[in-house]
C-alpha cells in the first residue's frame, strides 16, 4: 500500500510498511538534494544503504550520481559518449 511521506523539498512515496529509521534518514537527505526531480520512491524492500537506501529510486534532472545504482551489490554503471544520427528521434 502506498504512502506518502510530505513535509521536504519533494514527498517520499513509500510502498514499504516499516522504513528502518536509518532508511528514512537517507531519503529524507535524497529530498534536499536539489537536482532529484519529482519525489523519492522507496520500493516494499527497502532498507538502509549506503548513502542510499537499497529499494530507493529516484528521478535526477540535470545529474547523475552513480552511487544510487547497485552499491549494495557491486553493481553499476558506465557512461558512454555516442554521436548519434543528425534527425534522430529526440535530437
Amino acid at each position: 500500500m502506498l504512502s506518502i511521506i510530505s513535509g521536504n523539498r519533494i514527498p517520499i512515496k513509500s510502498w514499504c510498511r516499516d522504513i528502518e529509521p536509518g532508511a528514512m534518514k537517507q531519503a529524507i537527505n535524497l529530498t534536499k538534494l536539489p537536482f532529484v526531480y519529482g519525489h523519492v520512491a522507496l520500493m516494499a524492500d527497502c532498507h538502509e544503504g549506503f548513502g542510499m537506501p537499497i529499494g530507493g529510486v529516484i528521478a535526477c534532472k540535470d545529474a547523475i550520481v552513480p552511487n544510487a545504482v547497485g552499491v549494495d551489490i557491486g553493481c553499476g554503471m558506465c557512461a558512454v559518449q555516442n554521436r548519434p544520427e543528425r534527425g534522430a528521434p529526440g535530437l
